[in-house]
């Protein structure tokens, strides 16, 4: 049996009919009842119009729009079965009296852990992907089903979990049943606004608690952009928020009125650096403390690139911000420290030294890194030697810096060496994992390349982060390797 329809020229679809293979006219009724389930008209469509295919690119923008309509939809499924598939790991991987962890509900703290590495998520997306598909495949199964049929996306999903999953059961389910039918007509932040009314509506004092846990979560938080910039974020209640943006405004206005022709966005910046810091007012000196990650060519007028404290900069810059900080003849800033990390040409970390140190490279006498040593406790130059070429915590994905990590050794000691081959930085959370969480492995490869296997055989590698991402040609210096015979003076080139 089959059913004839006819295309016109315009995308429209008029059926003719539909007939057994004789010919002979049947309903549609007994078409269904003799064949398995068809597809739609649009999943015909989609796989008769491939992607990359002429017969996509001819189709007119009504049947564009309805193949972007499943596509939407599809994504929906997926992501619905993300959800159950993530539950299903879950569940093989219980608590088992383990810290509780809350955002991942009651399954192994180590959950986030694996799953950041089966994608490259971060584990705090990690965390929500996990909290969010345990809600949805247990409390709210009535979203769950919407997601799969693609009558609501993810971010819909998102917000009915967001909102709902703090409340008790009974109220939650009563939100969900009213806002759930119109969901998929309004925008994620519509959703939000709607859940919000109902929840307020059925619960007046849910917008109190709501203010309350917002404001014990305030905080500052100031991190890099592009472009050699930064950004500072700060949470404040609404009228205060709107306070401080009104004078820092005014602020501004009141310097373009005195003839600062500059951007007003430049001004509101100005104005709130000037407000924080205060530089009108006397005070004590601040010692500068970096770490300049460099070759020695660099410092002596090449043009590799180098880092000041993790920033990639040019090596103009780079000797720029050293004369800055008083050090055009490579001298310590009062108050301050200047260490230099110098790195060979493929930008592996050879050595971190003083000024004498790098000079006495610089002539020829060669660089190496701090010597093993049979302890247990590894020895000055090996820990700043380590910090210095990890920066921050060495599992993969992870950003914690140095102030938040433990040196470690890759493989426990005595089986493995006190050497920096064997050492590297983790957070405390992660030096946990490594320790304490079943079938996880940890090896360490030449070059400070860490590699890390979760339980169920998914294996990720990090490497520290380098001055330059390809080799170079050695040029003007040569650096001593680690292999073979020590140069004489190299014990002065680490401490």
């Amino acid at each position: 049996m089959f059913e004839c329809a006819e295309v016109s020229a315009d995308g429209g679809v008029r059926p003719l009919g539909c007939f057994a293979d004789d010919g002979t006219p049947v309903s549609r009724d007994e078409l269904f009842s003799a064949t398995d389930e068809l597809p739609s008209t649009d999943e015909f469509m989609a796989a008769a119009c491939p992607p990359g295919s002429p017969e996509r690119a001819a189709l007119p923008d009504r049947w564009l729009v309805r193949l972007l309509q499943l596509g939407e939809r599809r994504a929906a499924a997926l992501a619905a079965d993300r959800a159950e598939m993530i539950g299903l790991l879950a569940a093989q991987r219980p608590g088992e009296g383990e810290p509780g962890v809350p955002e991942v509900m009651d399954v192994s703290e180590w959950l986030p852990c694996e799953l950041a590495l089966v994608h490259s998520y971060g584990e705090r997306r990690a965390g929500r992907l996990i909290r969010t598909s345990l809600a949805l495949t247990g409390r709210f199964r009535a979203t769950f089903a919407a997601l799969r049929r693609g009558e609501i996306d993810e971010a819909h999903a998102d917000a009915v979990v967001d909102l709902l999953e703090p409340l008790e059961a009974d109220l939650a389910a009563r939100v969900e049943a009213d806002v759930l039918p119109r969901a998929g007509d309004r925008t994620h932040a519509r959703l939000r606004d709607s859940l919000r009314r109902r929840i307020d509506r059925l619960d007046p004092t849910a917008r109190e608690r709501r203010h309350q846990r917002a404001r014990a979560a305030a905080d500052v938080r100031w991190w890099a952009t592009e472009d050699g910039m930064g950004r500072l974020m700060g949470d404040l209640p609404l009228p205060e928020a709107a306070a401080c943006g009104t004078a820092i405004d005014a602020w501004a206005r009141q310097l373009r009125d005195a003839g600062d022709r500059r951007p007003i966005g430049q001004l509101r910046a100005e104005v709130l650096r000037d407000l924080v810091l205060r530089p009108w007012e006397r005070r004590p000196a601040v010692g500068v403390s970096l770490v300049v990650h460099t070759q020695l060519s660099t410092l002596g007028g090449g043009d590799e690139p180098a880092e000041v404290d993790g920033h990639p900069v040019s090596a103009a810059q780079c000797r720029a911000l050293l004369a800055e900080v008083d050090a055009l003849g490579l001298q310590r800033p009062d108050g301050g420290t200047l260490e230099f990390a110098v790195h060979d040409a493929a930008g592996d970390l050879v050595a971190v030294g003083t000024r004498r140190a790098v000079e006495r490279g610089a002539r020829g006498t060669g660089l190496r890194r701090p010597p093993d040593t049979t302890h247990y406790r590894p020895r000055s130059g090996q820990r700043r030697f380590t910090a210095i070429r990890d920066r921050r915590c060495r599992h993969p994905h992870c950003t914690r810096r140095l102030g938040r990590t433990d040196l470690d050794h890759c493989v426990p000691w005595p089986r493995g060496a006190t050497s920096c081959d064997n050492l590297c930085c983790l957070c405390r959370r992660h030096h946990r994992l490594k320790t304490h969480a079943r079938g996880w492995r940890f090896r360490m490869l030449p070059g400070g390349r860490l590699e890390v296997t979760t339980p169920s055989g998914v294996t990720r590698a990090t490497d520290p982060p380098r001055v330059v991402d390809e080799p170079l040609v050695r040029t003007g210096v040569h650096l001593h390797e680690v292999a073979g015979t020590d140069p004489p003076g190299a014990a002065d080139c680490f401490f």
